[in-house]
């Protein structure tokens, strides 16, 4: 996986990323924690529950339908009587912003708990850094460091696949600037760097996995748009 990143292009190939692989136990429990800190926070913002609530698909069907967001029965382990039938917490999130009070009644705790484990007992977790020192010329060059840095995950993500090993991208500690501080401060980050992503891998279950696209149709135009 190391070797395809290595070989990712980027603008006058300066390669701005860096990885940091972390397997240590006390480096990924401090990770954890910040995740479970930063979810409960999460939970706090209105606005953040109502962007999240707009991608959730509450049952199979709807999510195959609307070709996009995450099923929620695949990201989270519901309570009951929501186990059985996920379409009944649809009109309670329908106006997700309004439950922001039960974050301040410490309700994200439960999801914080799951996720923050999650990080704590991955095998291994992979921490990218995009280096500003590396910055190609021109006025573009901050774009053409971000292609590049996408272009080096993709090049990740497949030979991750080929190799029959899961990848799973960790949001939740990387969301906010003071989050992204507080992780650079635990993995002794170099100032002229910039967290991109957090991943966590281990080989995967064989299990048949699904997954959904749009249509060619909804989103290739030719000649004008």
């Amino acid at each position: 996986m190391i070797e395809a990143a290595r070989w990712a292009p980027s603008p006058f190939n300066v390669q701005p990323w860096k990885l940091l692989i972390i397997s240590d136990s006390e480096s990924k429990n401090a990770i954890s924690d910040l995740t479970e800190l930063a979810i409960i926070e999460q939970f706090k913002d209105a606005r953040f529950l109502d962007d999240n609530s707009r991608w959730i698909r509450f049952s199979e069907e709807e999510w195959m339908d609307e070709e996009d967001g995450i099923l929620l029965s695949d990201h989270l382990k519901l309570p009951p009587p929501f186990d059985r039938d996920p379409t009944k917490v649809k009109p309670i999130l329908k106006n997700a912003g309004f439950l922001s009070f039960l974050g301040h009644l410490k309700a994200g705790k439960i999801p914080a708990k799951e996720i923050s484990a999650q990080v704590r007992n991955s095998p291994v977790l992979i921490l990218i850094v995009m280096d500003h020192q590396r910055r190609p010329p021109g006025e573009g060059g901050q774009r053409w460091m971000w292609l590049g840095m996408g272009a080096m995950i993709q090049n990740l993500l497949l030979t991750a696949s080929m190799l029959e090993i899961g990848v799973q991208f960790i949001s939740a500690p990387i969301e906010r600037a003071e989050d992204r501080k507080s992780l650079g401060e635990v993995v002794n980050m170099p100032s002229s760097c910039e967290v991109i992503s957090l991943l966590r891998i281990g080989y995967a279950k064989q299990v048949d996995q699904k997954s959904v696209r749009l249509d060619p149709s909804e989103f290739v135009c030719y000649e004008s748009f």
